[in-house]
């Protein structure tokens, strides 16, 4: 556990980076089966249209570049964690970063290039937290103790970063 200044101790850094990347492979395989199967299915026989109406080849091809299109992205992020050094102590919320957010929940998440797993680790819901997402820029570079706002659908939401290990 490492302690930083909150209520309660947060799980490792270490653990979470192990427990995302074995739920991240976990999923990668899963997405290239569905991609493989949507791939087949795109290029079937039996998919082929049989009429200026019939877009069942269009909507195959569609699924299939979606899915291929995911793998890509779960490979890159694959890559990257491979690369991770969780040993690195971060000072501010930027890639590889573990931060504890607090606003109208807690939120424990490892910031990284893209979005991916969701894991449970000792007790904590950890997520991953894209920089390209709206929660992510916002709340890039800065250090814990600061707080920041975010535009939602619902409104404005306030959070403040309580940790950044």
């Amino acid at each position: 556990m490492l302690a930083c200044s909150v209520s309660g101790p947060i799980p490792d850094k270490q653990a979470v980076v192990d427990a995302l990347a074995r739920v991240l492979h976990e999923e990668l395989a899963a997405v290239e089966r569905v991609a493989a199967m949507a791939r087949d299915e795109a290029s079937s026989g039996e998919t082929r249209s049989e009429g200026k109406y019939d877009t069942r080849a269009t909507e195959a091809s569609y699924l299939a570049r979606g899915q291929a299109w995911r793998v890509v992205e779960l490979r890159r992020l694959a890559a990257w964690f491979a690369r991770l050094d969780p040993t690195r102590l971060c000072t501010q919320a930027e890639a590889g970063a573990l931060v504890l957010l607090g606003g109208h929940r807690r939120t424990l998440a490892l910031i990284a290039p893209v979005g991916g797993p969701t894991a449970a680790v000792e007790g904590w819901r950890v997520g991953t937290l894209s920089l390209r997402s709206p929660l992510g820029q916002a709340l890039e570079d800065l250090e814990a103790d600061d707080a920041f706002e975010v535009d939602t659908p619902a409104g404005l939401v306030e959070y403040e970063i309580l940790a950044v290990c």
